[in-house]
């Protein structure tokens, strides 16, 4: 029992590594997501003729400022889907290795609800390491459906106001709250934290 709850912990502690990129393409993700909001703000100003002052005069202006405007911004959001689909391959990397793991434990060993719940020494249960891990992919699976959310959501005609609200669900990150996600892996690590 004790081998097999090491064998998980291994999985489990290979698995954090793809959760440890998910803060580093964020900060990417929130840096895009600026670009963009500057530029769909500059477009704004552009499309307003009183913007134009004395360039006013100059044949195809504001055509070509928005035309140039307008590939800037296809740029950052191909850029966009690129770090959503990273994103994107972290959780289905969570969820093959949330697989293999369950796979392992069944095949391991025809093991029954009370060896599974059974917990030795400081060691977690089996169920314990299963369902903290299940709990991990599910929240990043879900963060990944928002962040995806929010980018079908952005366009070039946002008004600043959505554009704020939107950041602000990007920064708040609500389904992996840092605490619970600790927790988590106080309980699946304990024997290592004592």
């Amino acid at each position: 029992m004790e081998a097999l709850v090491r064998k998980v912990q291994q999985r489990v502690r290979k698995a954090r590594e793809e959760m440890d990129q998910w803060d580093d393409l964020n900060t990417r993700l929130l840096s895009q997501f600026s670009n963009a909001a500057a530029v769909i703000s500059r477009l704004q100003a552009l499309g307003e003729d009183k913007n134009y002052g004395p360039l006013h005069g100059v044949p195809n202006i504001r055509e070509d400022l928005i035309g140039n405007q307008m590939e800037v911004l296809e740029f950052i959001f191909v850029k966009i889907r690129d770090t959503l689909e990273k994103f994107n391959g972290v959780v289905k990397a969570l969820n093959k290795a949330l697989r293999d793991t369950k796979q392992m434990v069944r095949g391991g060993s025809a093991l029954t609800a009370k060896q599974m719940q059974l917990q030795v020494g400081i060691l977690p249960s089996i169920a314990d390491c299963l369902d903290g891990f299940q709990t991990l992919c599910e929240m990043h699976h879900a963060e990944f459906t928002l962040k995806s959310s929010v980018f079908s959501l952005l366009t070039w005609k946002s008004s600043s106001s959505d554009i704020a609200v939107l950041r602000q669900l990007l920064l708040d990150q609500p389904n992996i709250p840092r605490d619970e996600v600790q927790s988590i892996f106080d309980i699946i690590f304990a024997d290592e934290i004592c």
